[in-house]
């Protein structure tokens, strides 16, 4: 690694560390003012780490089966995202904390904005007394019960892993030594891979997220958080290589139709989050059932609504109208902003999805921004010490980027 970009990338791993040690110090004092709003601020920030790490797991997969320049460019940084799942695991341990224990007697369990009362931090299917009191929780606890989630949710980590992992060592043993046995296999994981990822993920979203609100289901409900990890990968991508395109080798990768395939892409994920998102309402608000639309109707009042507007806006229609110019997405110095907005919107997305079980109206606690900012900056600390423990490319990456340019011309 020559010393720019080994500089440039220490000062981002500061800048991380900084940022995730002040965040998390923050949240400490947060815990023991609040714990309740401690692990429903840390639920909501897990998500977005989350979704780096194991979007990029997807995106991994469906470039080993497609191929293109776009996935070759940002493989390095693909690769060094999935190598943060361990961090993602102990992120998760607060949530599993959460779920296994409860609030002590003198202290209140009701969350102001849900109509579950109980002893619980998170998930209400975890007091036994109140899914005693709940015919439909009765009737789901076969499957909404703590031994079985912590279950799924280790098979989950698992999966992830060896998918990720297993990736990861068949295409270094494959730069290593040239066999390509080893790039054959990364074809064989990705294939089955990317169905048991999408599996995965779907249900730990029914999991982690949905099950907040026990009453309420939804089948397109992982799908929208899956979109929303492609989305959160591709800005993240095109923010990282623009930062580093001044620096050997980042010259050779980030070339305009880098910056143009990525942002195209985040157009097409644009139009698909939109699109399921979009089904979703329609399809509960047109059947108007009981058990459904209080989803939506605690999320388009008591200022919720204004969020949800935002989301329409700034989600889906101006990153969808600047995406659709092909010289925004040629360009390093604007498509960069457009994926900040993205970013940014995918905060937005996963605060709605999930904070309004807990809270009656808009009223943002300054946890929901020292957590986020604290899981966000360890995990870009721990994400370019992965990056810089790896080569940047090799002979066989360098011959393979060039054999793409060489096809585009």
């Amino acid at each position: 690694m020559n010393p720019q970009l080994e500089a440039k990338l220490g000062k981002i791993q500061k800048v991380g560390l900084a940022l995730g040690v002040l965040g998390l110090i923050a949240g400490g004092i947060g815990f023991a003012q609040n714990p309740q709003q401690f692990y429903q601020s840390w639920l909501f920030a897990f998500w977005f780490p989350l979704g780096l790490c194991l979007g990029s797991l997807g995106f991994t997969m469906i470039h080993h089966l497609t191929g293109g320049f776009w996935g070759l460019a940002i493989r390095r940084q693909l690769e060094a995202s999935i190598r943060t799942l361990p961090l993602m695991v102990l992120f998760f341990l607060p949530i599993l904390v959460a779920a296994w224990t409860h609030p002590g007697a003198g202290e209140t369990a009701h969350n102001e904005g849900s109509h579950y009362h109980g002893h619980f931090w998170l998930y209400p299917w975890t007091d036994l007394e109140a899914v005693k009191d709940s015919h439909l929780l009765t009737h789901k606890q076969p499957y909404l019960n703590i031994e079985f989630w912590t279950g799924r949710a280790i098979l989950y980590f698992v999966v992830f892993a060896a998918l990720g992992f297993g990736l990861v060592a068949a295409q270094r043993k494959y730069e290593e030594t040239g066999d390509r046995r080893y790039l054959r296999r990364t074809k064989i994981i990705s294939g089955p891979g990317i169905v048991l990822y999408f599996l995965a993920m779907t249900f730990a979203a029914f999991d982690w997220a949905m099950s907040a609100d026990p009453n309420w289901f939804s089948t397109m409900y992982g799908v929208i958080f899956i979109a929303s990890q492609g989305l959160s990968v591709l800005a993240f991508g095109v923010l990282f290589s623009s930062w580093v395109r001044d620096c050997e080798p980042y010259k050779e990768f980030a070339k305009p139709n880098l910056f143009h395939d990525l942002g195209t892409l985040m157009f097409a994920l644009t139009m698909f989050w939109a699109y399921v998102s979009f089904s979703q309402f329609l399809i509960i608000w047109s059947a108007n059932l009981a058990e459904e639309t209080p989803w939506y109707l605690v999320r388009t009042d008591h200022g919720w609504q204004g969020v949800a507007l935002s989301l329409v806006i700034f989600g889906f229609f101006v990153p969808w109208f600047l995406l659709l110019m092909r010289r925004i997405k040629r360009d390093a110095t604007l498509v960069p902003k457009v994926a900040i907005l993205v970013l940014l919107m995918r905060f937005v997305d996963t605060y709605w999805q999930i904070t309004p079980m807990y809270k009656h109206g808009l009223a943002p606690h300054w946890l929901d921004f020292a957590l986020p900012v604290g899981l966000t900056g360890i995990w870009l600390w721990f994400y370019v010490g992965r990056l810089k423990a790896a080569p940047i490319t090799t002979k066989q990456h360098d011959e393979a980027i060039h054999a793409e340019l060489a096809s585009q011309h």
